[in-house]
């Protein structure tokens, strides 16, 4: 593996994190997301142990918020900081934009384009929430376009999916977990049992995570039983399956060359080395991709990271796999080549659901951590992150071992896939005819009622549509009760209306 330019390679020197609970950290004291992201980077050079760094530092990257809509969020960060703007960039939407950020500025770093870069992201949902509630009037920047963003955005869903309920990834995600259990021959009841055990152990870390939004544990039975607090949300999650969104927290990395951390005689022990990364991009909606049950992209972003960082999962210490929901950790180990209850752990957070979701941010999080695991100890950490309808993959590899960090190349490429690994079958908008249910998800209200159900057909004339199933109790309880992946039926069209399932 070919070796960066002596003294470019870039190392992350300093991390800081922060929670704005009411009850745990303070009184209901919302703060916008640039102010949380300030808070953040003092922490983090404060970890560097170089208060210079506020003035030095040449860049400001930053996780795109959901909260508000900054023109130019980096230069929002540096008046909270109270620091002249500098260079910065944001990157787009989506749970991969920490790996992807971080991935950039290693790469510039190791082109000699940045020396010292303090990236950070940060969400305030919560706050917004809490203060509109009680009647707390909030000071914040107005919202805007970005006008930093780093790449192009688009919908996260097609016209077909809008059509028929799908729009969100509340709704997206299921459709992956009911696939993944028929695909793996588990009962329903089997399924709900294997991801509720594998979600506890990701609460038994958030539980150990000072920062974590909810600090207290969740056991496998709470997770999957279905109550007054924990409904059904979309099937077959409950709500403590759900990333948790309405949050307030916030991290920062400080990254730089090799070289400025000599010169800023930070010592090596404090270091940790970017091994390598990669991403990768999935058909971009959920119905064009060629199943639910694989992700191409995912698999050659993690094959290409760890072959520029010179190693491979046998190696890897820890893994932080982004956790929005189950289907996303269970793709992904299974794309490793890792099982769900590998001994290392799959989460040095503790999942959206349980550390907190804060929006772009969570992978900031989980970046933060395992430099905190790596550093001082010759050990390896893999994260990666996901954005979008399971379509954007990004790795990053951080270590402190110096023989790995020899041996690594130190950059981080963009893949593109061959066209027959994203492209699935053809959409047929106005379906007439019979098929096959592929996957399918059951809408409840808040009451607890199954209200809407919906299904992805692949038909026998050929193509792929969408539907709904009558409103009515037979055709949810035959989705709800017994595995719905395989069933037959017979789709027809439904104009500007949804189409319909009408099950054998």
């Amino acid at each position: 593996m070919a070796q960066a330019r002596a003294g470019r390679g870039a190392v992350l020197v300093g991390a800081g994190q922060v929670r704005n609970k009411p009850g745990l950290d303070r009184p209901c004291d919302p703060q916008e997301p640039a102010q949380l992201m300030a808070t953040a980077v003092e922490r983090a050079i404060e970890d560097a142990g170089v208060p210079q760094l506020r003035q030095q530092a040449d860049l400001i990257a930053t996780i795109a918020p959901l909260t508000v809509r900054y023109p130019d969020a980096p230069a929002a960060v540096a008046r909270f900081l109270d620091t002249p703007p500098r260079a910065g960039f944001e990157a787009v939407p989506g749970g991969d934009s920490p790996c992807t950020l971080l991935n950039a500025v290693a790469n510039r770093i190791e082109e000699g384009e940045v020396r010292i870069a303090l990236v950070t992201g940060a969400e305030a949902l919560h706050g917004r929430s809490r203060a509109r509630k009680e009647g707390i009037e909030l000071d914040w920047t107005p919202s805007d376009a970005s006008k930093k963003l780093m790449g192009e955005q688009r919908p996260i869903t097609n016209p077909i999916e809008m059509r028929h309920g799908i729009f969100a990834p509340i709704q997206i995600y299921p459709l992956f977990e009911n696939a993944l259990r028929a695909h793996a021959g588990r009962s329903i009841e089997q399924h709900q049992r294997f991801v509720s055990e594998f979600m506890a152990r990701y609460s038994e870390v958030a539980a150990r995570n000072p920062l974590s939004w909810f600090p207290g544990p969740r056991s496998a039975e709470e997770i999957r039983s279905v109550g007054p607090d924990n409904r059904w949300v979309y099937f077959p999650y409950t709500k403590l399956m759900n990333a948790m969104i309405q949050v307030d927290q916030g991290a920062a990395l400080v990254v730089m060359s090799e070289a400025e951390a000599d010169r800023l005689e930070i010592p090596a022990h404090k270091r940790v080395a970017f091994l390598g990364g990669a991403k990768a991009v999935d058909a971009w909606t959920a119905t064009e991709r060629v199943d639910f049950v694989s992700s191409p992209a995912y698999r050659a972003a993690a094959k290409r990271a760890l072959e520029i960082a010179g190693t491979d999962p046998a190696q890897v210490d820890a893994f932080d796999l982004y956790s929005c929901f189950p289907s996303a950790v269970e793709l992904a180990a299974a794309e490793l080549g890792i099982s769900l209850d590998d001994p290392r752990g799959l989460t040095l957070t503790g999942g959206l659901a349980h550390h907190g979701g804060p929006g772009n941010d969570y992978t900031l999080h989980s970046l933060a951590n395992a430099f905190a695991f790596a550093r001082g100890t010759s050990r390896t950490a893999y994260v990666s992150g996901l954005g979008m309808s399971m379509t954007k993959h990004a790795v990053s590899v951080l270590s402190s071992d110096p023989e790995r960090i020899a041996a690594a190349g130190r950059r981080s490429e963009e893949l593109e896939l061959a066209p027959e690994l994203v492209t699935g079958p053809e959409l047929v908008e106005q379906p007439d005819g019979p098929g096959t249910v592929e996957t399918y998800t059951v809408e409840f209200d808040r009451e607890g009622a199954p209200v809407r159900g919906i299904v992805v057909v692949r038909l026998d004339a050929g193509g792929r549509t969408v539907a709904q199933v009558e409103p009515r109790p037979d055709p949810f309880a035959r989705l709800l009760e017994a595995e719905g992946v395989g069933r037959r039926g017979r789709a027809s069209a439904g104009g500007d209306q949804p189409n319909r399932f009408a099950l054998e």
